[in-house]
């Protein structure tokens, strides 16, 4: 995420030290010594130039840029650049207005304005980073509110007030499925609580922390361990990517399933060779006659098993075989790793849409983005206009959705957006990817089913299938 501020002033600094570090941040302006003596709490970009310079905002990165915000006195300026920003499609446009007569053409941008009169770092703040909304500031700056709404990772998540007390804040409200409630000490907090909590500014960065989180616990809502099946050798190779994806996320153990006659030679038990492959990695076999997909359901609940990885040879994959997987995932609640080796994840690529429920295939493709260090790849595809009556706001605000979840996550975002079928457009992409996350968008019924189905055939790397 990048965000290019025009205007060197005592506001921008204090806006830098406050956002997240999600942010890579580049700053114009056109006095060199006001450039040279501004500094921060953080590695910045600084450009000597003319904001309204096209040059000079290229050279700023503007191409690559999520928000622009302009810190100028003077209001045709700060309008030129936005004009420039909205012309590079960027979504984020705020200002500080300093004639109210220019109101009406700050709008026609679509622009947050600021008064000058207000705090106009913690204002700003909210513009760029929503997660933090800031009510107000007391004791003269001293102290200030925020709400923070609990994730399914917060480290407050299911702990009473009384545990996580503090002389620094108070929690003053919850918001709760639409009801507020006054607190006590005994009120547990609970994933999807608007919190509104009053703090000391020194303890800004704890509270956020404490109350927001971004810890990875995939798989452990489906289940504590990792299965792999191993029919034969070619399978062998798909034990690498079951230790990364087993040491890599929260899974506590990796099981094998395989058949007697793995190896033909028979020189090796399986349990030798897996332990000369899986060397940092705890493991166990349990082996059966045939490996069918009932002996491997009836285990699945009785081992605790999160995570199901189920090797794909591209010359004998079939439909119907990748069809009864993601059945066997919706009926037992059991994401289904279809393992094409993959690994290591440092790419992950998602489709963009509307479901950001708990467990969503969207919220753990930013779970798994915190443990393994990986980017996000959104892919955004768009009906012809004739096909389609998809509300562009709708469009816009699922981009901006998946931008904040990123910024809160700290992790990078790229949206690529096409034309065309999704499913198909997705495969041609799938090669920029180490591994895609797909499910069943409940949105979507069977058409968003049929679109997981065929990218789990036809993908050129990993999928990961997360069930409804």
């Amino acid at each position: 995420m990048r965000v290019i501020i025009i205007g060197a002033h005592a506001e921008t600094k204090q806006l830098i030290n406050r956002i997240s570090a999600g942010w890579e941040v580049s700053v114009i302006d056109m006095d060199q010594d006001k450039l040279r003596n501004f500094t921060t709490n953080r590695q910045i970009e600084k450009y000597q130039g003319d904001g309204t310079s096209t040059l000079v905002l290229k050279k700023a990165g503007i191409e690559n840029s999520n928000a622009v915000i302009t810190l100028t006195e003077n209001d045709e300026v700060n309008i030129e650049v936005l004009k420039i920003a909205k012309q590079n499609k960027i979504l984020r446009l705020s200002s500080v207005i300093n004639d109210e007569s220019f109101t009406n053409k700050y709008k026609e941008l679509d622009v947050e304005l600021v008064d000058p009169g207000t705090l106009i770092a913690r204002r700003l703040e909210h513009i760029l980073e929503p997660r933090r909304v800031v009510s107000q500031a007391f004791a003269g700056g001293r102290a200030e509110a925020l709400e923070l709404e609990i994730n399914a990772d917060s480290p407050a998540r299911g702990k009473t007030l009384k545990e996580i007390g503090s002389d620094y804040y108070i929690v003053g409200a919850i918001l709760r499925k639409g009801e507020v409630l006054i607190p006590h000490g005994d009120t547990e907090l609970e994933t999807g609580d608007l919190v509104t909590v009053v703090l000391q500014s020194g303890a800004f960065g704890n509270v956020v922390e404490l109350f927001s989180g971004s810890e990875s616990r995939f798989p452990l809502e489906f289940g504590k361990n990792v299965a792999v099946i191993i029919n034969s050798e070619d399978h062998i190779k798909n034990l690498n990517e079951s230790e990364f994806y087993t040491i890599n996320t929260k899974a506590e153990e990796l099981i094998i399933f395989s058949n007697e006659e793995v190896f033909s030679d028979g020189k090796e038990s399986n349990e030798e060779t897996f332990s000369a492959i899986l060397k940092d990695q705890e493991f166990q076999v349990i082996q059966n006659q045939k490996n069918s997909l009932k002996e491997i359901e009836n285990k699945i609940n009785e081992l605790s098993i999160g995570t199901l990885v189920l090797p794909i040879m591209e010359d004998d994959v079939k439909k119907s075989y990748i069809k009864s997987f993601i059945n066997l995932s919706n009926n037992k609640n059991i994401p289904v790793l279809f393992s094409r080796g993959s690994s290591p994840y440092k790419t992950i690529g998602i489709l963009a849409n509307n479901n950001f429920e708990q467990n969503s295939p969207t919220l753990i493709a930013f779970d798994l983005g915190v443990s393994l260090s990986a980017k996000i790849v959104s892919l955004k595809t768009e009906q012809p206009k004739f096909l389609t009556q998809e509300n562009p706001d709708i469009a816009r605000q699922i981009i901006d959705k998946l931008h904040d979840i990123a910024l809160s996550h700290e992790i990078q975002l790229d949206v690529i957006s096409s034309e065309g079928n999704e499913a198909k457009t997705f495969i041609e992409n799938s090669n920029k990817f180490d591994l895609s996350v797909v499910g069943k968008d409940l949105s979507s019924g069977w058409q968003s089913k049929k679109i997981s189905e065929y990218i789990s055939l036809n993908s050129k790397s990993s999928v990961l299938y997360i069930p409804n």
